[in-house]
């Protein structure tokens, strides 16, 4: 009997770190809905326009899922052009690899995809709309002009606050930028 009682409080203690650890390990929004892991961001740019054959992807990969992106593609692309882009989404974590975009799509009212471009002579313009016709961004059209340099910074905001801000707020489940160049 002293054994038992000895060793309760140990027992317990015990079990409520397990069960912290296990609440704890899982992101959670706001809503305390599972997140997704994201790994893999692809950029896919169409030409538009008669005789345009540019058709281009461009990845950025997370290779161990901590949200760090350690390889980004340079998004090199032609000059006086207009280009269709949409996004694609993976969880390479899983097995067989995930492709999240359909939910993101699904889930287009709760996601904004934010363009902030630092390439003189890039516009990112004509973003597609969720199905309150807010911005969505999963689809948007790239025009560039002379040679340039540059960024492009792409940002997934969950649960925005205000789509049509500046800072639309939220959390962000991404954040990547690509190096630039209109040749």
């Amino acid at each position: 009997m002293y054994y038992s009682k000895l060793h309760l409080p140990t027992l317990l203690l015990i079990a409520a770190a397990g069960i912290t650890l296990f609440i704890s390990g899982c992101k959670k929004d706001n809503k305390g809905t599972q997140q997704e892991v994201i790994t893999r961001v692809v950029v896919h740019l169409t030409g538009i326009g008669i005789g345009t054959s540019f058709d281009m992807e461009f990845e950025a990969e997370d290779s161990d899922g901590d949200g760090v992106f350690n390889t980004i593609d340079e998004i090199a692309i032609p000059v006086n052009g207009a280009f269709n882009c949409h996004l694609h989404v993976y969880d390479d974590t899983k097995d067989p690899v995930e492709d999240i975009t359909e939910e993101i799509e699904e889930e287009n009212v709760e996601h904004l995809f934010v363009f902030q471009s630092a390439t003189a002579g890039l516009l990112i313009s004509n973003l597609n709309t969720d199905d309150n016709g807010d911005p969505f961004g999963l689809e948007s059209t790239w025009t560039t002009g002379t040679a340039a340099n540059g960024t492009v910074k792409i940002l997934l905001h969950h649960e925005p606050a205000d789509k049509n801000a500046a800072d639309p707020g939220g959390d962000v489940d991404f954040e990547v930028t690509f190096p630039v160049k209109v040749q």
